[in-house]
């Protein structure tokens, strides 16, 4: 009799747990359609779908085996939520690039300035980081966190320029260029480039630019994007990965220090993907857009942006398609989204560790 009571306790409790986690399953599916101004824990959660969808999963498939109808808890969320599922996962398999019409080949990759500990190897990682994507023989090349150091800043971009065999490229700071230092976006393209132009506004840095490119009788303009980092330094990681702190007014502190810096950083990116989306509807021309977008698919940047765009991973990716190589899982951040004018034939990642980001890449077929 006993067993009986404390096996109904602990069915209790975990239902309760259970409830707890669809709860907050069902705040990362609001975080789509909330600004983070207004609720920014909708926001917050938004990051952990992946984690907290399966989570839910595993309640679902243990009430299926003990009491079947506490499954419905999770099972109703996830189901609820099925758009945010297919914006996360995806089996997608590659299309035939043989098909009439001209295709191209873009790619993105966040560098993190060929970061290393000493220059030797930063000079390998750089190399390598260089050497991969000269391989991938892209039509167009947008690079985020582009740093180098040289009395002639611009030196090694056109040299960079020669090594990729690209005849254009486009290059602007995050900040003022310092003397014989550089960090920022930059678009490398073998198309013949005719215009371009930055995204800034008052309390933002350069987040972003564009070019407008010739390919035969038609002329694209290109976004490459790095929008606002939520910049949590390596002790937050560590407390967010492993968060062991005895000192509870200590952990609360470091608790509500991070909550602030990701609030911060998702009110920032709202602003920045609205004069985005903006600058974007006022294009003349068919839009590829890619880079570092800092956010997920279960995010408000990521809506607003896919309600104008086409996201290629939803078209031909794979699986999570997870591009932040850093200690936080399961993070998709970086895209590549074009407008109806193409057709996406061809979608990878690329699992070279040579940077926190993985980089991406595309094969594009314009539409007649």
């Amino acid at each position: 009799m006993k067993s009986k009571i404390k096996y109904s306790i602990l069915k209790s409790l975990l239902a309760l747990v259970n409830v707890f986690f669809a709860l907050l399953l069902s705040f990362s599916l609001l975080a789509s359609i909330t600004t983070a101004d207004i609720f920014s824990i909708f926001a917050v959660s938004g990051l952990f779908y992946p984690v907290l969808l399966f989570a839910n999963l595993i309640f679902v498939i243990f009430w299926l085996f003990t009491k079947k109808r506490y499954a419905i808890i999770s099972l109703s969320v996830i189901l609820l939520g099925f758009g945010n599922l297919m914006d996360n996962f995806n089996f997608a398999l590659s299309g035939d690039t043989n098909s009439d019409g001209e295709t191209i080949k873009v790619l993105t990759y966040n560098v993190q300035q060929f970061r290393a500990s000493d220059k030797f190897t930063k000079l390998i990682i750089q190399n390598d980081i260089l050497n991969f994507v000269r391989d991938q023989e892209a039509d167009i090349i947008c690079m985020q966190e582009f740093q180098s150091h040289n009395k002639n800043i611009y030196k090694p971009l056109k040299q960079l320029r020669d090594t990729l065999n690209t005849g254009t490229y486009y290059f602007e700071s995050y900040y003022n260029p310092r003397f014989n230092y550089l960090s920022g976006l930059v678009i490398f393209s073998k198309l013949k480039a005719v215009n371009k132009g930055k995204l800034k506004f008052d309390g933002s840095r350069t987040f972003g630019i564009f070019t407008d490119l010739v390919k035969g009788k038609d002329t694209i303009r290109v976004y490459n994007i790095h929008l606002a980092s939520i910049s949590l330094n390596t002790s937050d990681i560590e407390f967010v990965v492993n968060p062991e702190i005895e000192d509870e007014e200590e952990f609360k502190n470091k608790s509500l220090e991070i909550y602030q810096k990701l609030e911060q950083a998702f009110v920032l990116r709202q602003k920045q993907i609205a004069y985005l989306t903006d600058e974007m509807k006022e294009s003349p021309h068919a839009l590829i857009v890619m880079g570092d977008f800092n956010d997920t698919p279960s995010s408000y940047v990521y809506s607003c942006i896919s309600e104008i765009l086409n996201d290629s991973f939803t078209n031909k990716g794979f699986g999570l398609g997870i591009t932040y190589a850093g200690r936080l899982p399961f993070l998709r951040i970086d895209y590549i989204f074009s407008s109806d004018g193409f057709e996406v034939m061809e979608f990878e990642k690329y699992n070279i560790l040579r940077s926190d980001h993985y980089p991406v890449s595309a094969v594009l077929r314009i539409n007649e």
